[in-house]
């Protein structure tokens, strides 16, 4: 049996059906929805990131616990310094015997006896000492020397990796942080996209109804605003993802959804990306609590090997001390229980003891000696990771930081074309051949502009999180105080959701109206396209002319300049002018040829002679 073809889906508002390309008020109600959040809101609460480092630090539960363990080394430390002072003992016992006794010139005796013993110790039998004495010793003396040592070094263990934690938490903290930045970034960004792929909608809907448009284009630009419209869907829960995990790591209650206090997105410097790399490694090698913690715990198996090699060597101490009032009798010396008196033991020893015939010495030997030597495997180990991920860090924030101006770039050129597009497609003049609108390239335009958004946005968070993990790399915590570099500015994230606000770091051209004029004779052919691409040849020209001079004039001032700047800047200077003199040559023939097409009057001056060299022509 053939399945049903599933149900389409029900056209939105404005949708044109049979050629109708609905309203204005329509089209605005179709919109509408993109700024009202599809996932059930909840009570958010403003972070930012060195709020967001303290509660990590404070309250999350991998923290607390490997810190606990620093107590549980300190514990065991102070119990290892102790194991030379005795133990004390108090009690009290009774001893009685009746029957058959033996001494010891063999006699049989018929005794009933009876002894009470109390005070220090207990366990008092005969002539013999209490077998529990009152001040008790009994300890290898190798333990009660190497012990404690060996106790020290691993408090530095477990200090050093309670330290390495959190670094690792806190760098997680701040990555899902901007994560979470990036988030909102990314949805204002598509935000704007998504509005204006409504005006390309509307405009496409007016044309349409008004029989200057086809329907179908209209059709295309309703299927751009619906894919936009997913993105934003795509990125509210982009966003609630990441507050989800920034919550998790910060220990708070999962109904609770964070947003950023940041309004922009900041170009840190961390670490100097010029750095040398051994430099770099040698920092990390040194301040690295992994390495610390590896150093740590080399040292305390060396102090084991060295304990089992003088156990053989040095004896075992025994010490006995008991002062306790004893009395009894028997039926051969009455009274049964009397003679109560005051009574002091003491006993001192010291023995040297070979386990197992000494093999089991050599054996306790021979294990520590292989402790040491995985001990030093986990050092080099550490060593090696510690030197991959200084230079990965360095090499992956170097690569992030190369992209930030190209994306930058990027972004500003595809707002341009796609502001000129619309515009042009907003004044377009349908009785004019080339006059008809173009929403084709609208959209394409308006497609590069989203994707140039948010690539603008990834590669700045991505260099961020580069640049944390570079600096947590070299042995430090998350600084609660981050730096930006002053040679690339912020990202506002406002510009992005209005991007009319954005100023474009290009060399200014004409008047924008001149501009704008331009390029909408440059839509068709003959003498004026000439003017408009000599128009913008002569634009471009001097906006690289205008960044060669500022270039070189930094490197001077900053006093690094190139190996010859005599040689190479001002040869890439005059390169530049040669090339901005040629295109504002080129511009003047072809506005002297479009005003001879039009008979406008006279042919134009000659263009004037060229300035100086100190000084560049506008």
């Amino acid at each position: 049996t053939v399945p049903a073809a599933p149900a389409l889906p029900q056209p939105p508002l404005g949708s044109p059906v049979d050629g109708d390309a609905g309203t204005d008020a329509d089209a605005a109600k179709t919109a509408a929805d993109i700024h009202v959040q599809a996932i059930p809101p909840s009570p958010d609460y403003p972070i930012d990131l060195p709020t967001a480092l303290r509660l990590a630090e404070r309250d999350n539960p991998r923290i607390g616990e490997v810190r606990a363990r620093i107590g549980e080394a300190l514990g065991n430390q102070t119990r290892a310094r102790a194991e030379l002072l005795p133990a004390l003992n108090a009690g009290v016992d009774y001893d009685g015997l009746t029957g058959n006794l033996q001494q010891s010139k063999g006699n049989i005796l018929n005794v009933s006896r009876q002894s009470v013993y109390f005070g220090g110790g207990a366990f008092a039998v005969a002539p013999m000492s209490p077998l529990v004495p009152a001040v008790f010793l009994n300890e290898p003396l190798a333990n009660a020397i190497f012990d404690p040592l060996a106790a020290h070094q691993m408090v530095h263990v477990a200090r050093f990796e309670a330290e390495a934690t959190t670094n690792m938490v806190l760098l997680e903290v701040a990555r899902y942080y901007l994560e979470l930045l990036g988030a909102t970034a990314r949805l204002e960004a598509d935000r704007r996209t998504a509005d204006e792929a409504a005006e390309l909608m509307r405009i496409t809907s007016r044309y349409a109804r008004e029989g200057e448009g086809r329907p179908a284009d209209f059709h295309r630009a309703e299927t751009e605003w619906r894919l936009r419209r997913a993105d934003v869907r795509r990125d509210e829960e982009d966003r609630a993802v990441a507050s989800a995990r920034l919550c998790r790591r910060l220990h708070l209650e999962p109904s609770v959804q964070v947003r950023p206090l940041a309004d922009r997105l900041d170009i840190l410097a961390l670490v100097d990306l010029e750095a040398d790399i051994r430099a770099l490694i040698e920092t990390a090698l040194a301040h690295r609590p992994e390495i610390k913690a590896a150093g740590a715990g080399l040292a305390a198996a060396e102090v084991r090997r060295r304990e089992e090699v003088a156990r053989p060597l040095l004896p075992s101490l025994f010490l006995g001390f008991s002062g306790a009032g004893f009395g009894g009798g028997s039926n051969l010396s009455p009274p049964l229980v009397g003679n109560f008196a005051g009574r002091t033991d003491f006993d001192v020893a010291a023995y040297w003891t070979l386990e197992n015939l000494g093999l089991g010495n050599l054996a306790r030997q021979r294990e520590r000696r292989a402790e040491v030597g995985a001990a030093v495997g986990r050092q080099a180990r550490a060593v090696a990771m510690v030197r991959d991920e200084v230079a990965s860090a360095q090499a992956d924030a170097r690569a992030r930081r190369e992209q930030l101006e190209i994306a930058r770039e990027r972004y500003e050129t595809a707002l341009d074309g796609f502001r000129r597009d619309l515009d042009r497609a907003r004044q377009a003049v349908p009785d004019r051949v080339g006059g008809t609108p173009r929403p084709i390239e609208v959209i394409n335009s308006l497609k590069l502009l989203a994707e140039a958004r948010r690539k603008l946005v990834a590669t700045i968070v991505d260099y961020n999180q580069a640049q944390f993990g570079l600096f947590v790399a070299l042995g430090a915590p998350p600084p609660l105080e981050q730096p930006t570099d002053p040679q690339h500015r912020p990202v506002d994230i406002r510009e992005l959701a209005a991007p009319d606000g954005v100023q474009a770091s290009a060399a200014p051209a004409a008047e924008p109206s001149l501009a704008a004029e331009l390029e909408r004779l440059g839509a068709s052919n003959g003498p004026a396209a000439g003017l408009a691409g000599a128009h913008r040849g002569a634009t471009n020209a001097l906006g690289e002319y205008d960044r060669t001079l500022e270039q070189v004039s930094r490197s001077i001032e900053s006093g690094t300049p190139p190996a010859d700047p005599r040689r190479e800047g001002l040869l890439r200077l005059a390169e530049a002018r040669r090339k901005l003199m040629q295109s504002k040559a080129d511009c003047d023939r072809a506005l002297r040829d479009v005003v001879r097409g039009l008979d406008a009057g006279p042919a134009a001056p000659p263009p004037p002679a060229p300035a100086p060299a100190s000084a560049p022509v506008r």
